[in-house]
């Protein structure tokens, strides 16, 4: 599990990194990669034995929250 959700963040640095599209697109396709994440992973980790990955889906869910709120 540990190993498909690092490289699930891995490809989708690279997928942000290569977006050439207009902010507001960008923001809303960025957005739906980061939701992904969460419905997939939210209740995967436990903070006493994944405190990076727990910590990880956190912060993806607080920069989710934060583009909703643009």
């Amino acid at each position: 599990m540990h190993n498909n959700f690092w490289d699930y963040l891995y490809q989708t640095f690279e997928l942000i990194e290569n977006m050439n599209n207009e902010n507001r697109d960008l923001l809303l396709q960025v957005n739906a990669r980061l939701e992904t994440i969460e419905l997939l992973y939210a209740r995967h980790f436990d903070p006493v034995d994944s405190y990076e990955e727990f910590v990880a889906v956190k912060l993806i869910n607080a920069i989710s929250q934060a583009i909703k709120r643009q």
